[in-house]
């Protein structure tokens, strides 16, 4: 009998101990996923605060300098308003306007760069309000520099006007692109090329070449149905309000901040990419840091894969490495959980990663462009 419960204490005891054991294990498992899954939590909050602390702060900074550069620009024009009305009085001394009138569009010039390159951090209400006293500026030169500018006798010449050519509406090019008003009146007052905005543009096939985006900040807004294509390393690229575009850039040197772009095809190069408020995008990647979606839906990754003559040098002059590519690391700001995969993005795989884009050109030109007018 005794021998009997020995027995019966020898089968038994290790069956409780293991199941105390795998209760404990699995008790300290879930305790472990909650304090994971809360410090994560409070790690997006913590970044999120601190992203939020840096755009007020970089918003205060911007607010003040550009207040001092809009201020200086008024100062310029009162001044050379006044001086020019002492000269047509015969009271002030002679007054080199082109010259004067030159610096204060430089002027104007750099400050609309200031604001093309803080639109990262800006609200919408706050860019529209800058162009607009931008655009003020703007006017109040040229209406200056109109109303002191020594009037041309009319005469008679026989000069012959050459006639206009007619472009082909529906191909765009750097030549033929449309510019903001503001910035084609610095354009053609400082006879160099300002940062390029495309703008409210549908079933167009648009082409940058490099010596017009070169080092320079690129914003697109309110495109349907459209291919950009932007060859060279241009400084940065903003791109908002687009829907069933492609676009095809070269390499990046800075950012590419995207926002609500629906069923969209990118393929770029950049140090960082921003994608916010998105949805059905199919983006070919390289970048050097991380690519970072908030509020995107269904949005997939591959490698970028576009080549063309020069993209070794425009890559050297982006500062960006060939060799690192990121394109998989992807911090979705909606998504917590650090054990489950985000469910708003994914891998590309199959054949869709390999991708012809002449053949994507070609068909986008058929599908959209009236080959015989080109």
């Amino acid at each position: 009998m005794h021998h009997e419960l020995v027995d019966n204490l020898d089968v038994e005891i290790p069956t409780a101990v293991s199941t105390t054991v795998t209760k404990k294990e699995h008790i300290l498992e879930k305790l472990n996923k909650r304090n994971k899954n809360r410090q994560n939590y409070l790690d997006v909050k913590l970044e999120q605060r601190h992203k939020d602390n840096l755009q007020l702060e970089g918003t205060d900074y911007f607010s003040q300098a550009f207040a001092e550069k809009v201020r200086d620009i008024e100062t310029r024009i009162k001044n050379v308003n006044e001086a020019g009305k002492k000269k047509s009085g015969g009271d002030g001394p002679s007054l080199d306007l082109g010259r004067h009138f030159t610096d204060i569009t430089l002027e104007i010039q750099e400050l609309q760069r200031y604001l093309t390159t803080s639109t990262m951090f800006l609200s919408d209400f706050k860019i529209k309000a800058c162009q607009s006293i931008v655009n003020e500026l703007t006017t109040r030169s040229e209406d200056t520099r109109t109303r002191l500018s020594p009037k041309k006798k009319f005469g008679f010449s026989g000069r012959k006007v050459a006639p206009k050519t007619t472009l082909n509406p529906k191909l765009s090019s750097a030549a033929t692109d449309k510019v903001d008003s503001s910035e084609a009146r610095l354009h053609m007052a400082t006879n160099k090329v300002i940062n390029w905005t495309i703008a409210n543009r549908s079933n167009e096939y648009i082409y940058l070449q490099s010596d017009k985006i070169n080092g320079k900040d690129i914003t697109i807004t309110n495109l349907e149905n459209c291919f950009v294509e932007l060859r060279g390393h241009a400084g940065s690229l903003q791109i908002s309000h687009a829907a069933n575009c492609i676009f095809l850039t070269g390499p990046i040197a800075r950012s590419l901040f995207a926002e609500h772009c629906i069923e969209c095809t990118l393929c770029v190069g950049c140090q960082q990419l921003r994608l916010h408020s998105s949805m059905k995008c199919r983006v070919y990647l390289h970048v050097t840091s991380r690519a970072i979606i908030e509020d995107c839906r269904e949005i997939e990754m591959a490698p970028y894969n576009n080549d063309y003559v020069g993209i070794e040098e425009d890559f050297q002059a982006a500062g960006l490495s060939k060799e690192q590519n990121n394109y998989a690391d992807v911090a979705d700001f909606n998504w917590l959980s650090s054990d489950i995969s985000s469910p708003n993005w994914r891998l590309l795989k199959g054949d869709f990663i390999s991708i012809n884009w002449e053949e994507m050109r070609t068909q986008f030109r058929q599908q959209y462009l009236d080959n015989s007018a080109l």
